[in-house]
């Protein structure tokens, strides 16, 4: 065999292999992607206006908490002060599930006396935030905060639905099977099969660490996300090194409210 037939079989060959190799990715994909479908939930993202502080029960973020009483503002029992409010969900204004009520998490910020690493803020159910769902009586009662910070007010006027799918973290959980990082590369450039890592609504936790689901301290069922502010930074405060903190509710008692969040 003459040098220039055996250097195109070499090539023709490795073409071969090059290819075969492409195709078993793209099935792999394929397979993968069919799979995550089945596990497909509909995440909203809040689309938002610039607001004056005001005591209400309008969904938003930041701003003065309904209250329901002069003594309705949840103090950090670290430094005794008000706890800035974070996020408040009128239930009646969700996009799907709707029902009476309010949600709200406060979270202390008051880094002066280290609230956060001596209460350990970033376990749910730490005295460090307070999650709760309350309802809706008279006209919010007003009062002048004692904190360190209060955030400007964002109003939640509507929600934007979107495909969110479980994180890489839960995938040997679902019995999703990833054996090579090719088929993570193709997600990624495809934009298909992904967790939404921004602020929303229901669907998937995006983790950045591992699954770390709290637990019901009554029933011990898995808490499921009800909120998540992520990369987005509405709230213009960080969780350790770019955290992402998740709001979670139990499926047995709608009260069992947790917040956690975890950083890289």
């Amino acid at each position: 065999m003459g040098f220039f037939n055996w250097f195109s079989a070499k090539k023709e060959d490795a073409t071969s292999k090059t290819n075969s190799n492409e195709f078993d990715i793209e099935k792999k994909y394929q397979d993968v992607i069919a799979e995550l479908e089945k596990h497909k939930r509909t995440a909203y993202l809040p689309i938002l206006k610039d607001n004056t502080n005001t005591f209400s029960t309008t969904s938003k973020y930041g701003g003065y908490p309904y209250l329901r009483n002069q003594n309705d503002w949840p103090t950090c029992m670290n430094c005794k002060k008000h706890m800035p409010l974070f996020l408040q969900l009128n239930l009646n204004d969700l996009p799907t599930k709707k029902e009476d009520g309010l949600i709200q998490l406060f979270y202390c910020t008051n880094y002066d006396q280290n609230c956060e690493s001596e209460l350990e803020a970033f376990f749910p159910f730490s005295k460090a935030s307070a999650c709760r769902k309350i309802k809706i009586e008279n006209p919010s009662a007003e009062i002048k905060p004692n904190s360190n910070e209060i955030f400007d007010e964002k109003v939640i006027v509507d929600w934007n639905p979107k495909d969110d799918y479980p994180h890489f973290e839960e995938y040997a959980l679902r019995n999703i099977d990833v054996d090579t990082d090719d088929v993570y590369d193709l997600m990624e450039d495809r934009d298909q099969g992904l967790t939404i890592s921004d602020d929303k609504l229901f669907g998937w936790p995006y983790w950045i660490q591992s699954e770390e689901y709290p637990y019901d301290r009554k029933t011990k069922a898995q808490m499921e996300l009800l909120f998540q502010l992520g990369e987005s930074e509405i709230i213009p405060y960080m969780f350790g090194d770019a955290g992402i903190g998740h709001l979670t509710q139990s499926p047995d008692n709608d009260e069992e409210l947790a917040f956690g969040w975890a950083c890289s």
